[in-house]
């Protein structure tokens, strides 16, 4: 049987989701991670970032939930958002950046992900850990960004 996928146009993707907390809006969370997408007559197809090329084919390679016509291009940099039945979801989130592959840009959110997990991690375990305190306030007083 032949691989259908075979002649696809793999991209390498940066996929990156800010979560919020529900009614609040509040940003919380960071999640991270990389696949290649292509365009496929059915829809944008996924394949794990360790798959080959060659070896992205069914069951390796699956539908996202992302049809172009219908929700957003198939062109990176773009915010991924589904307009279809909402009954049905997609492996890729509402609002999550779907950015070209730049793995020092991968790295560097790998690590603020990490750091932040590890704070919120330790903040919910041991809230009374004396190097708590100083984690905490290292952080809000060490000036990294400012809003224009």
């Amino acid at each position: 049987m032949p691989n259908q996928f075979a002649n696809l146009d793999w991209h390498s993707a940066l996929l990156v989701k800010v979560t919020r907390e529900p009614f609040t809006g509040t940003h919380c969370g960071l999640n991270v991670s990389r696949a290649h997408l292509a365009l496929h007559p059915d829809g944008v197809v996924m394949s794990a970032w360790d798959v080959s090329e060659a070896d992205r084919n069914y069951p390796r390679i699956r539908l996202v939930g992302w049809k172009p016509m219908r929700d957003v291009p198939f062109t990176f940099p773009v915010r991924f958002k589904r307009n279809g039945d909402p009954r049905v979801s997609a492996i890729i989130p509402n609002g999550t950046w779907v950015l070209p592959y730049d793995h020092n840009r991968y790295m560097m959110l790998q690590q603020v992900q990490m750091a932040q997990q590890l704070l919120l991690e330790t903040l919910d375990t041991n809230p009374d850990n004396p190097q708590l305190d100083w984690r905490l306030l290292h952080w809000i007083t060490t000036p990294i960004y400012k809003k224009p």
